[in-house]
C-alpha cells in the first residue's frame, strides 16, 4: 500500500465534498469550540439548540438576519498505531519480491504467514474514521412572527474503515507453483477489512419563540424538523483479495476499494430536534434532545457472496440515528461578551460512522462584537465518554466574519503522520454575515 489508510479516509470523505447541520453527529463551525452549549453570538448557535431561533439579548436591535457557510473536517484513528509502517515492511515487501524455487517460497511462505499473524493480533479492530462536509445556516429573527426561523442545507460524507480477525478461521499462507515462479496467497474467511461509506443530505428548518419574559430572564423553546436522504453503504474486503491485488507489482490500497462505495440508491427520512434555553442577563440553562423518531436506513452490502458468508456478523444490515439528549449552562457578562459554557449528554447517541458518542463540552469565550482586526477568541475542552474516548483540546478565532476552528487530541502531529500514532482532529473553516 502505497497511501496510508488516514489519507485514503479523509479523500474519500472530501471527494463527495460536505457536514451535516444538527451537531448531533458532530460539533459544527464555532461550535468546535464554544462546545455543545453553543452561543449566542453565532448564528451556528441554532445547530445545538433550537431554542436559539428565539430572539435573545445578542439580538440588540430586537431583530436578525444571518448567512453563514461551513466547511470542516473530523477524523479519528484508534488502535493503529504503525499499522501503515508494519505493512509496507513485513507484508508488502514479501508481495512485491519474485520467488523462482521452493526454498525461497517456503522461507517467504513462513515470514509472511508469521508477520499476518502479528498484524492481526495487533490491529484487529483497530479503525480509522472520517467525516467532511459542508453546512449553510440561514436565521431570519424578526417580531413580526414571534421569534426566529432557521433553514439549514448541508451535506456530509462519512467513511470508516476497520480491521476485522475472524477468530473462528486462522490465517493460512499458501506458496504455489506458477510456471517458473511461485504465488503467495491466503485462504479466505479468515481476516479482512470492513469498509463503509455513508453520504447524509439534509434539509433542516427551525423555529424559536420566546414563551416567558420578565425584566431579567426568558424562557425560550425551539423546534426544528429535518429532512433526510442518506445513502449507506459496505464492503467486506477479504484479505485474501489484499494479498492477491498487491502481489508482485500489484498495489491497491483502502482508497481504491473505497472508490466504488460511493454511489447507489438512498434512503429518506424525517426526524426532529427540540430544545429549550432558560436565559438570565448573567447565567442560561439549555436542555436539548435530536434524532427524537431515531430515524433508520437500510445498508447495502456490497461485499462478494464468500465474504458476506464469511464475515456476515460483522456486516451491518441497518443505520439508525439513535436520539441525544443533552444539557447546557452558560456564565456570561451582561454584555455577553464574556462567557463560560459547559455541556453534557444524558446518553450515549452514533455518529454518521456508527461510533458511539457522549460528549461533554467546557468552553471560555470573548466577543468583542467589534472591528474585524479584533478577533473573537475561544478556548476549550471536549471529551467523548463513549467510542475511543478522546478528550479534544479546542481553540477558535472570528475575524469579522471568518471562522476558524481546530480541535486535536495531541500535538505530536509528525507522530501522527510518520508513526500513525492514534489522534483525532476536527477543524472548520467558514464565514458568517449579519445583516
Amino acid at each position: 500500500m502505497k497511501k496510508h489508510v488516514l489519507l485514503s479516509c479523509v479523500l474519500a470523505a472530501c471527494a463527495t465534498g460536505a457536514n451535516a447541520a444538527p451537531s448531533s453527529y458532530m460539533p459544527i463551525g464555532p461550535n468546535i469550540t464554544y462546545g455543545d452549549a453553543s452561543n449566542s453570538n453565532t448564528i451556528y448557535s441554532p445547530l445545538a439548540n433550537p431554542a436559539y431561533n428565539a430572539i435573545n439579548k445578542s439580538d440588540t436591535g430586537g431583530y436578525r438576519v444571518g448567512l453563514g457557510a461551513g466547511f470542516q473536517i473530523g477524523v479519528e484513528s484508534h488502535g493503529l498505531q504503525g499499522y501503515s509502517d508494519y505493512f509496507k515492511d513485513n507484508i508488502q515487501s514479501i508481495l512485491d519480491k519474485t520467488y523462482t524455487n521452493s526454498t525461497d517460497a517456503n522461507n517467504a511462505k513462513n515470514q509472511l504467514q508469521s508477520n499476518l499473524n502479528t498484524y492481526f493480533s495487533n490491529y484487529n479492530n483497530g479503525n480509522i474514521a472520517a467525516t467532511a462536509g459542508v453546512t449553510i445556516p440561514l436565521l431570519i429573527k424578526s417580531g413580526s412572527f414571534s421569534g426566529g426561523l432557521s433553514l439549514d442545507i448541508s451535506k456530509q460524507a462519512a467513511t470508516k474503515v476497520n480491521v476485522v480477525d475472524n477468530t473462528s478461521t486462522a490465517i493460512v499462507v499458501t506458496a504455489t507453483p506458477n510456471g517458473s515462479n511461485y504465488d503467495l496467497s491466503v485462504n479466505s474467511g479468515a481476516a479482512a477489512w470492513n469498509l463503509s461509506y455513508k453520504e447524509l443530505t439534509e434539509v433542516a428548518l427551525g423555529y424559536g419563540t420566546n414563551i416567558i419574559s420578565n425584566n431579567n430572564s426568558t424562557l425560550s423553546v425551539g423546534v426544528t424538523a429535518r429532512y433526510l436522504s442518506l445513502l449507506s453503504n459496505t464492503k467486506m474486503v477479504d484479505f485474501s483479495q489484499v494479498v492477491s491485488d498487491n502481489s508482485g507489482s500489484g498495489s491497491k490500497d483502502t482508497g481504491d476499494y473505497l472508490s466504488d462505495l460511493n454511489t447507489g440508491s438512498s434512503e429518506t427520512a424525517i426526524t426532529a430536534d427540540v430544545g429549550i434555553n432558560w436565559i438570565h442577563e448573567n447565567y442560561s440553562l439549555g436542555l436539548v434532545g435530536m434524532n427524537l423518531t431515531s430515524p433508520k436506513f437500510k445498508t447495502h452490502n456490497l461485499s462478494t457472496t464468500s465474504a458476506s458468508t464469511a464475515f456476515a456478523s460483522y456486516i451491518e444490515s441497518d443505520f439508525t440515528l439513535k436520539p441525544q439528549y443533552r444539557v447546557t449552562g452558560q456564565i456570561n457578562t451582561a454584555s455577553r461578551h464574556w462567557t463560560i459554557a459547559g455541556s453534557y449528554d444524558l446518553a450515549k447517541a452514533n455518529d454518521l460512522n456508527n461510533q458511539d458518542t457522549q460528549w461533554w463540552s467546557a468552553s471560555a469565550s470573548y466577543a468583542t462584537n467589534s472591528a474585524w482586526y479584533v478577533p473573537d477568541v475561544r478556548l476549550g475542552m471536549r471529551g467523548n465518554l463513549a467510542g475511543n474516548k478522546y478528550t479534544y483540546t479546542d481553540v477558535g478565532l472570528t475575524f469579522g466574519f471568518l471562522n476558524l476552528d481546530v480541535a486535536t487530541t495531541t500535538t505530536d502531529f509528525s507522530g501522527v503522520i510518520n508513526k500513525q500514532k492514534d489522534a483525532g482532529l476536527i477543524a472548520s473553516a467558514g464565514i458568517e454575515f449579519d445583516f
